[in-house]
């Protein structure tokens, strides 16, 4: 069904907008022909009840999450009114045609008081209806009840949940209800992962039911428990699980030390990469030994094993790179050098063991195992040796393996565990879809986007920046669906290269999960995962938004945005709301990957400027330094902070302020640096004021930074380490150092 979502915004936290009657309804759903009045002059008539059965469940059970979800409903009415209507056992209320309850779950007023298909409504579908003077909340188990009463309180109390320090709701002295005849909503997709640090936290609405994750993070155990990933030895495993299922080395880290073959000079797998912020643990294959200079990080594995007596020599190949590298994803077809048996023996027996014990620790939610490949060789590829090769060439993709290897696990678990859905990724090596091969009824794939532009929606653009002749994205799921039933979307939308930039995506999150939605994609993997990434809250609240409900227009989620923005930002919202559009706007001119520093230019500078050398001199062919927009954004900002009106609101402007800070830097120094002042005739700062700028700007950076404690900005050191600055002693941090290249 298509729904409306509630613009009533209260201030954060406690301070609410008081109204003297309240009647919400639900688009399309309220009938006008009665009106329930749950609250009036400081009193309420009504009961919540809840199952007998679900009383006190602390539990990961769908009668622990009725019973929590119940409590959550009469904290937030108390919130609104400063009335507490009382939580009871069905048992204990008597049912009556004329009865005045809210009720919560499977009580016994069900097939009663009113009916649910609960064959229609899945896990985590809802029904709300009022029949005569009651409200009956019923959702799917386990976690249905718990988004239903969330919803409940969102689209008809007008309470706003956006993230873990976040919340808001009115105040009311009277709270009436307009009659639902029957409002049934059935989320789209399947599977809903969000991740997000404290915006999905425990403490945050109900553990993640007010997000309406249903995996894996953000949803506590106790509201029903999370849709999930096998468990094993009370961890789940999501992704990169090859090593985990098979006896092979684990992260490559043979031993406490790398050593050089070349020099023999030894590194502390946990000692840092001179020069960088990178692990010698997690280096990239082209890593130098900082002392030769002769040999690579690939070197430095492939002696590791050479030395202990493990001919790895059937998946390592180090004949295509003059420097040499390690091949890090195994073999698939063939013997596991490790261990001299068939690798895709061990992981059938790996992933029989691990639904085992995570049915024995009492995982009754699992519904995936992951077997996927490690996170490393993306540049190269698999395995070399004759048997994989032969199956590469077939299928005509690395990916064409692992379905292979999926298709031989889903066979072997499908009998006992047919709940299971066997997953895999197309991922970095594996991005293309296989052919003359047809994945398993019970095999799923996320499709990993990390690598394609996240600039401009994907049906837009949806070009790989790092894989020269690697399919459009449009193309790349067509062909996909022609190999598997079950797509997933895997959804980069952090930074992975600077998380000081900015990289506006908000725009792209509704379109891309609408396109998903549209080409049948079961579900979405949201991966946000540091809070110093731009608009992170922002972002978090909005996926999870889409993921619920992707039929929204595009006016119904711009109103989402407005709405967060008011609430986080204070009055002057509506300038952040705008500095949004402006990034958008701005970032739509080029092409970039949320896992490379590929940024848009906030001013057009560097790629406006263009000149030429004749005869010795510089020829000026257009030189007009545009430095409008940052003088745009700069007095958006300048409103939003005179707008504030609370300490909070202050802090949250700040730390979008951060980004911003940055971007300005680094586009006056361009300015400066490269004499580019100095071409346009027109520009009216001299070098001492863009040098002042400069430095003005580096101590607000540096005051904020300080501030709320990041000890480190800039590129990631397997990018570019020249743009980073170290500030562990930031509190004595003087301007004058920044480096030169600044």
């Amino acid at each position: 069904m298509k729904r409306k979502y509630a613009t009533i915004i209260g201030a954060v936290l406690i301070v609410t907008i008081t109204c003297l009657t309240l009647v919400f309804t639900l688009n399309g759903v309220g009938n006008g022909s009665k009106t329930l009045t749950l609250v009036e002059n400081g009193k309420s008539d009504y009961v919540i009840i809840v199952p007998e059965s679900s009383w006190g469940r602390a539990s990961s059970t769908a009668e622990g999450a009725e019973f929590y979800s119940a409590n959550d409903l009469q904290k937030y009415i108390e919130n609104m009114t400063g009335v507490t209507i009382p939580v009871m056992k069905d048992s204990e209320v008597p049912i009556a045609e004329d009865e005045k309850v809210i009720s919560v779950g499977m009580t016994n007023r069900e097939g009663v008081r009113y009916t649910v298909d609960r064959d229609s409504i899945g896990e985590d579908g809802y029904t709300i209806k009022t029949v005569g003077n009651s409200v009956y909340i019923a959702g799917g188990r386990p976690r249905g009840t718990g988004y239903a009463v969330y919803d409940f309180l969102e689209n008809y109390f007008g309470c706003k949940f956006y993230s873990s320090t976040l919340i808001t709701w009115p105040s009311y002295e009277t709270l009436t209800l307009e009659e639902i005849g029957d409002n049934t909503f059935v989320p789209e997709f399947t599977v809903r992962m969000l991740n997000g640090n404290s915006y999905t936290n425990s403490e945050f609405g109900a553990g993640g039911t007010a997000s309406k994750a249903n995996s894996q993070y953000g949803l506590n155990a106790v509201y029903g428990d999370r849709m999930t990933f096998a468990y094993r030895s009370g961890d789940w495993r999501f992704v990169h699980t090859i090593n985990h299922l098979a006896d092979i080395d684990p992260d490559y880290n043979y031993g406490e030390t790398y050593e050089c073959p070349e020099c023999n000079t030894a590194y502390d797998s946990e000692d840092y990469i001179p020069g960088t912020t990178t692990r010698w643990s997690n280096a990239g294959d082209g890593v130098l030994c900082p002392t030769c200079g002769n040999a690579t990080f690939g070197d430095f594995i492939l002696h590791q094993y050479n030395a202990s007596g493990i001919d790895v020599s059937g998946y390592i190949d180090q004949s295509n790179e003059p420097s040499g590298h390690v091949r890090f994803q195994p073999c698939l077809t063939g013997l596991n050098p490790f261990t001299g048996r068939n690798i895709y023996d061990e992981v059938v027996e790996g992933s029989l063991r691990w639904l085992r014990e995570s049915a024995e620790a009492g995982h009754v939610n699992d519904r995936l195992i992951s077997v996927s490949q490690h996170d490393a060789s993306w540049q190269y590829g698999g395995c070399e040796c004759a048997s994989c090769k032969a199956m590469e060439n077939l299928t005509g993709s690395a990916a064409g393996n692992w379905i292979w290897l999926c298709n031989q696990v889903a066979e072997a678990v499908k009998d006992d565990y047919p709940q299971i859905t066997v997953n895999t990724i197309s991922y970095l090596y594996t991005i293309e879809a296989p052919v003359n091969i047809k994945a398993a009824d019970n095999v799923s794939v996320f499709l990993c986007t990390n690598d394609y532009c996240a600039a401009h929606p994907w049906n837009e653009c949806g070009v790989s920046l790092r894989y020269v002749g690697a399919s459009d994205m449009t193309k790349r799921v067509s062909e996909w669906q022609e190999v598997c039933d079950h797509l997933y979307g895997y959804d980069y939308y952090r930074s992975m290269g600077d998380d000081r930039w900015i990289y506006p995506i908000q725009y792209q999150i509704y379109y891309n999960y609408k396109w998903y939605h549209d080409l049948g994609f079961e579900g979405v993997y949201s991966y946000m995962l540091t809070e110093q990434d731009n608009f992170c809250g922002l972002n978090v609240y909005l996926a999870g938004k889409m993921m619920w409900n992707p039929d929204m227009t595009f006016e119904e989620y711009q109103a989402l945005i407005d709405d967060y923005c008011f609430a986080a930002y204070g009055p002057g919202g509506d300038s952040i709301s705008e500095i949004i559009k402006l990034y958008h706007e701005r970032s739509s001119e080029n092409c970039w990957s949320m896992c490379t520093t590929n940024y848009f230019d906030i001013m057009p500078s560097s790629s406006e400027l263009k000149y030429e050398y004749m005869d010795g001199e510089i020829t000026n062919i257009y030189a007009e330094i545009d430095t409008s927009f940052v003088d745009k954004v700069q007095s958006l900002f300048n409103d939003a902070f005179t707008k504030a009106e609370t300490t909070e609101q202050i802090e949250a402007i700040e730390k979008e302020y951060i980004n911003f800070c940055y971007y300005k830097l680094r586009d006056l120094h361009d300015i400066m640096s490269n004499g580019y002042y100095m071409l346009d005739p027109d520009f009216d700062m001299t070098a001492e004021e863009i040098n002042t700028e400069i430095y003005n700007t580096a101590d607000k950076l540096i005051e904020l930074l300080v501030k709320y404690n990041i000890d480190e900005i800039g590129y990631d050191a397997k990018d570019d380490s020249s743009h980073s600055i170290d500030l562990s002693n930031a509190a004595d941090f003087d301007r004058m150092q920044l480096p030169e290249n600044w």
